[in-house]
Formats: structure tokens, sequence, C-alpha cells
């Protein structure tokens, strides 16, 4: 085969994405740690499926339109460290392409060489051993095999035969992955995509056929983002929400002495402050047109420009208070398991209204996103590198309305500095991490990210997890209790804390966070 058009390219990716789908569960099988997380294989595939719904509106002749449209989505749709770094994958395949219509083997080779510069320049600190590893690798066979006119199966499959050679030697540069006994599960995410390229390439599958049989979910588009406060009753409120979970999507609420504060997205705004307040009276609503098709922008009651806006990721009602309580301007759900892609993170930054944005990740997954949307918008972004939620009320603790942009960034990354993390969660596979020996379905307790304990019972994990991680420096505990712990197991947890480390402070707070029994800050 001498050349690649439009429409097989279309093709490659297409079942590019069939196969990673197909296979996402072992590529989530491969995370080292044993516990329940935004795994890489999901990740990955979110993150190309909002490419592949860009490539499937594509109707053109040029390899170069489609590998953009590719990029376009899966840099809004990047989701966890994996995710961003497949995005950087896609935007450099489009740089390679750009100006032309077909792929020949010198485009290939191109292809690769811009991919893994591009990725490698995304990321702050490269780890070898991982994705990024692989990547590098089938760049240099793409630059060392490439003759002129050569036959791009052949030379695909030599350089996608060098990426399968890395993969496997990706344990012997991360001895994480050794002890694990696993491979790179980013790096193990891309091979399943060339993979899946190869096969369409060699005809594997029909053309048509293909496109047309294979389903992906349509996201919903909504025109309007509304955010809107009511005066409302109890049975109301249950009547109201119940229309307009019928019209609307992402819709949030929160309902505290009788005023209900809600935000969701909607098609139509026609007649919906008549809807709306026949249930109560409404205090406040602010439209927003999240189209640019669309016209009559409406904005009613904008709130004016502020010099400091705050971004938060949270998962839990308790922590969603804490968070209104210090300010927060807006609340992205997610967390574990539901990582934010970075266009949830770039509509939040547009949405506030303010000369700085500050944004808190609270997880170290989605960190690179939150920075990748920071440099899809105009406005003044930054990132906080918080990795977990208690450390953003620490920082947050230390904003000063009337320090400069820099000096707070500098306060925020002081305060989480200080901070110690201690989290108990399951473990959702059996694996020896740091030597310790853990079992499905037993409990784990971690500490500044390193398992330091297995146990068969969640007290009994906190316990033995704090008497690993308190020191003499410690001398405030903070216990956040999730959502399956009761008040009461709780409260017995602090009692053993106050008894045990009798010189430190103890504080108990209701996180509502799923999947970690407790998070623990010690300062």
């Amino acid at each position: 085969m001498k050349k690649i058009d439009s429409k097989k390219f279309k093709t490659l990716i297409i079942k590019a994405f069939e196969l990673l789908n197909e296979k996402r569960d072992v590529v989530d099988s491969l995370n080292v740690f044993p516990v329940p997380d935004g795994d890489t294989g999901t990740n990955m595939t979110m993150t190309m499926k909002s490419g592949v719904e860009r490539v499937k509106e594509i109707e053109s002749s040029s390899c170069y339109d489609i590998a953009k449209a590719l990029s376009q989505g899966t840099l809004m749709g990047a989701r966890g460290n994996s995710g961003v770094i497949l995005s950087q994958l896609c935007r450099g395949m489009s740089k390679a392409l750009k100006g032309h219509d077909t792929i020949d083997g010198e485009i290939i080779k191109e292809i690769f060489d811009t991919a893994n510069k591009t990725a490698y320049k995304a990321v702050m600190k490269p780890t070898e051993g991982t994705i990024l590893t692989v990547s590098r690798l089938m760049a240099e066979e793409a630059n060392n095999s490439f003759e002129n006119n050569i036959d791009i199966d052949k030379y695909l499959y030599k350089i996608i035969g060098a990426g399968q050679k890395a993969l496997l030697d990706t344990p012997n540069l991360l001895p994480v992955l050794k002890e694990a006994k696993v491979v790179d599960s980013g790096g193990q995410g891309l091979m399943f995509l060339l993979e899946g390229a190869l096969k369409a390439l060699n005809g594997d599958i029909d053309i048509e056929t293909d496109l047309s049989e294979i389903e992906i979910e349509d996201l919903p588009s909504k025109d309007y983002n509304v955010d809107l406060s009511i005066s409302i009753g109890e049975d109301e409120k249950d009547e109201l929400l119940e229309k307009l979970n019928e019209i609307s999507t992402s819709l949030s609420e929160n309902f505290d002495n009788g005023i209900l504060n809600l935000s969701f997205d909607c098609d139509s705004i026609r007649d919906l402050l008549e809807k709306v307040s026949s249930y109560g009276q409404v205090l406040n609503m602010n439209i927003e047109n999240t189209n640019p098709d669309v016209l009559n922008d409406i904005k009613i009651n904008k709130k004016p420009a502020k010099k400091y806006g705050f971004i938060a990721v949270s998962r839990g009602k308790g922590y969603d208070k804490v968070f209104e309580s210090l300010n927060v301007d807006k609340i992205i759900a997610g967390g574990q398991t539901m990582n934010p892609s970075t266009e949830d993170i770039y509509k939040a930054i547009e949405k506030v209204d303010s000369e700085n944005i500050i944004i808190f990740p609270n997880n170290k997954n989605i960190i690179m996103s939150a920075k990748q949307a920071c440099d899809l918008s105009d406005k003044t972004c930054r990132v906080v590198e918080t990795r977990s939620i208690p450390e953003s009320f620490s920082a947050l603790l230390s904003f000063d309305e009337d320090e400069s942009l820099d000096q707070n960034m500098e306060n925020f990354n002081d305060a989480i500095e200080d901070v110690r993390i201690c989290e108990v969660t399951i473990a959702v596979r059996d694996t020896i991490v740091n030597n310790v020996e853990i079992r499905k379905d037993e409990f784990i307790g971690i500490v500044d990210n390193n398992i330091v304990t297995s146990k068969k019972t969640i007290e009994k994990t906190a316990r033995e997890t704090l008497e690993k991680a308190v020191d003499s420096d410690t001398s405030l505990i903070t216990i956040y209790y999730g959502e399956d712990i009761e008040d009461k197991d709780a409260k017995k947890l602090q009692k053993f804390v106050q008894k045990k480390f009798k010189d430190c402070d103890v504080e108990l707070i209701y996180g509502g966070q799923p999947l970690y029994y407790y998070t623990i800050t010690l300062e």
C-alpha cells in the first residue's frame, strides 16, 4: 500500500477506538494501585470517544481535516493523565498532517515523531517506563526503518512491533510495575489503539459497514446553562426537580432553609421563568448561552467581575458544603472513578466572572486536565496541584484577597506542603505493593499515596494507618468520613485517636465521599 486516503483514515480511527473500548477492562486491570480509581482504560476510552464523535461529523477528502477533528475532540474530552497524554499524541498527529490530504510512509514517520515530541512537552516531569517511553521508541523505529516508497503495511508493522517490545520492557524501567507484575497501563492502551488501526488497514473489516455498524452514544448538546435560586417548600421542591429532570442535563441542587439553588443545562429557555416561578419565588436567575450558533444570548442579574474566583473538584455532600462556606464559585462533580474532562473544567472557567481564576483539581489524575483547560481559556487561570480535597481546604484558608495572584499561589503551595494525607479504601484486586500483600475486598491504608497496610476491617485499617503516619510533628488530625460510614463508627475512631495521640487536636467532619471510607489530614 502506497497511501492512505481520508476514507481509510477515518476507518482506522473508528477501529482503533472500537478495539480500545473492547479491551478497556484489560487496561483498567493493569493499574498498579488496587484502589477504586479513575482507571486508565476508562479514561483513554472516554477521551477517544470524544474525538470519534467529532470525526463522525466530518465529511472531507483531507486526512488533515479528520486529524484536526480528532485532535479537537480528544483535547476537550481528555480525562485523567492518560487521556491528556493521548490527546497530545492526537494533537501531534494533526500537526504532522497539516496540508496533507493523504498519508504515505514519509508522513507516517513525521506523525510518530511529532506526536511523541508534543506529548513529552505536555508533561512537566516525564517518567520512563510509561506510555511516553512506548511512544518515543516507536518514533525512533519509525525514523530508523524509513525508506523511500516503503510499503505502509510493513512499515507500521515494524513500528508497532517496536512499541510492543517497549511495552513489555516497562516493568524493567519502573520498579513499581515489576513488583505488581504488570506492564504500563497507558502504554497498553496505546498499543490496543494502534493494533485496532493496523487491523483495519489490513482489510480485516469492511470500510462502509464498519462506520455504520459501530454505535457510539451521542453526547447531548445543550444550548443554555441556567443558575437560579428559588424560595420553595419541600413538596414543591420535589415536584420542580422532577419537571426539570425531564428537560435538562447536568442538574445539581442544594436545598437549605427553604432556599433551593439549582444549576442545569437545557435546550430551550422559552417560558422557563414562568414555569419555575409557579413553584415558588425566584430570587435570582442567570442564563448563559453555551452554543455560539444560538442567537439572543440572555443573561439576567449578571454578577459584577471580582478579583478572584475559585473552582474546585469535589465529590461528597459534606465536602461541597465546606467549599460553599469557603466561597468557591464553581464545584465540579468528580474525583476517583469519575475524572472530569478538560471540557468540563473549561466550561466552569468560562462561567466564573473574575479577574483571576484559581482551580483546585483535588486529584493527581485531574491536574493535567485542569492545566489543559487553562491553556484553552483566554482568562487568567492557575492550577493549585492539590491531590486531595482536604488539601484545598487548607489552601483556601490561607487566601488573602489583598495579595497578588503570585503571592496567593505561593501561600497555597506552602499550605498544602504542610498537609499529609491518610486514606482508607477497599482493594479492587490482589497484588503486592510496597511489600504489602493485598487481597481483593480487604481494606487498605494509604499514607501520602503509599500503601502501608491491609486489614479485614475498616476500623483496624484506619487505626494502623494512623499509627504508622502520626509523628512528633503532628499537632492537628482532621478525620473526614465518607458516605458509607455511620456517625457512631466515625465518633468511635475519633475517640481512639484522641486517646492514642493525646498531644494532638482531633476534629471530625462529614465529607460524604464515596469509596474512600476515611480521608484524614495530618498537620
